[in-house]
């Protein structure tokens, strides 16, 4: 192994190291977001329940940021991630208003 391939693979590790703390907690939060702004009867509810929700999908995204083959799958999943839970949040908030 060269040291070419040693820095790669040391380069690839702290991406998905990097990915999995910071999109994780994104995708998590947005996520909670998401979750609170679903219909209900009670408005405390809904967010407590997304805040709980925010854990199990924060465990989630790092499982999977380290389970995929390449770093570059995991930055495409956590990126489509982020992308589909914020225009959920947008349509939501937009059916909200109507």
């Amino acid at each position: 192994m060269s040291l070419s391939t040693k820095s790669a693979q040391a380069f690839a590790l702290g991406w998905r190291v990097l990915l999995a703390l910071v999109g994780g907690f994104a995708i998590a939060n947005l996520a909670a977001i998401a979750i609170s702004q679903l219909p209900g009867d009670n408005k405390v509810d809904s967010i407590v329940a997304g805040m709980m929700w925010g854990f199990v999908v924060y465990t989630l995204v790092v499982l999977s940021v380290f389970a995929v083959r390449t770093a570059l799958r995991a930055t495409l999943l956590v990126s489509t991630l982020t992308a589909l839970l914020y225009g959920l949040i947008h349509l939501l908030s937009v059916s909200e208003a109507v």
